[in-house]
């Protein structure tokens, strides 16, 4: 994809935190679309899955979207795959069981 030095200049200048959470959205939204189109699918029949709108999916579909876990969640089991995959870096064996004390 070819980009804008204008717009990529802009981007550059924008907090750092932000930056980061709009590059997840996008990636959030190509991991989609790359989803629907290995299944054949459309963002219509997404919507009819989740039961939404064709206008809400195409909103969240733009890429700025602040996807929740339940809505990721959601659209997992409507397309029967994985969005955001999570890696646990820290060993079971590292914590301690937290117990509730008797009163």
């Amino acid at each position: 994809m070819r980009r804008s030095k204008v717009l990529e200049e802009r981007r550059m200048r924008v907090n750092p935190e932000i930056r980061d959470s709009v590059a997840l959205s996008f990636r959030i939204v190509d991991r989609i679309h790359e989803i629907l189109e290995e299944k054949g699918l459309k963002q219509k029949d997404l919507a009819q899955r989740l039961g939404k709108s064709e206008a809400e999916i195409s909103k969240w579909m733009r890429g700025t979207h602040n996807f929740t876990i339940d809505t990721l969640v959601s659209i997992e089991d409507a397309l029967g795959a994985r969005i955001i995959q999570v890696c646990n870096s820290y060993p079971v064996h590292d914590f301690e069981p937290i117990v509730a004390a008797e009163p």
